[in-house]
């Protein structure tokens, strides 16, 4: 019974030691759970690089491709301010220049010949004087809008340019046939007076 005490202090020692490797062994599994979890967090944050730098490369490829519409947009836009040579040599320009020119023409020549037309009292010359020149202004001022339309900077479409310019003609044709049927009338009513006078002559003989 003397030797427990003795068995029982040497015994404590070795259970103390028996104890030790349990402890290693917890602590090194806690280290490889730890190792595993950085493990997981360093795919992730590569994971997550990956992403960012994918993204960024998107980024920088929408900001080029908007660049490049910006300027594509800018051309555009500057080509809309000018009148293309299609336009401003077009048979509708050339019609329109056309037009002015006959009707200065024709507003010369009517000016001239009614003037000395005999059997017109001086009323309806002078009327028609004043038709023939409010004539001459109307087409000035169409000519100008004309060149405006074509040499403006504002944003217009070649298409819608020539339509305009078509409308102006449109106009310049009613001013030149107006002229033409204005002195055609007078002629006429010159013509029918000095053939009332002849008659009434003949009637006198």
């Amino acid at each position: 019974m003397k030797l427990t005490p003795i068995i029982l202090s040497l015994l404590v020692p070795l259970g103390l030691f028996a104890q030790i490797p349990v402890t290693d062994v917890a602590t090194n599994a806690s280290v490889g759970v730890v190792n595993s979890q950085l493990i997981n967090i360093n795919v992730q944050l590569k994971a997550v690089n990956n992403s960012l730098s994918h993204l960024i490369k998107l980024m920088e490829k929408n900001n080029n491709d908007t660049s490049k519409s910006r300027k594509i947009l800018k051309e555009e836009l500057e080509a809309k301010k000018q009148a293309p040579k299609y336009v401003t040599l077009s048979t509708d320009v050339n019609l329109t220049m056309d037009l002015k020119s006959k009707i200065i023409e024709a507003y010369r020549t009517s000016k001239q010949t009614v003037q000395v037309l005999e059997y017109l009292d001086r009323k309806e010359t002078n009327d028609f004087i004043g038709h023939a020149v409010n004539a001459i202004l109307d087409t000035k001022n169409l000519y100008k809008q004309c060149n405006d339309i074509l040499n403006t900077k504002a944003i217009i479409l070649p298409e819608e340019r020539l339509k305009k310019v078509n409308d102006i003609n449109r106009q310049l044709e009613t001013i030149l046939d107006n002229l033409i049927a204005y002195n055609h009338k007078l002629f006429q009513i010159n013509s029918l007076r000095k053939a009332r006078g002849t008659l009434i002559n003949m009637n006198k003989d």
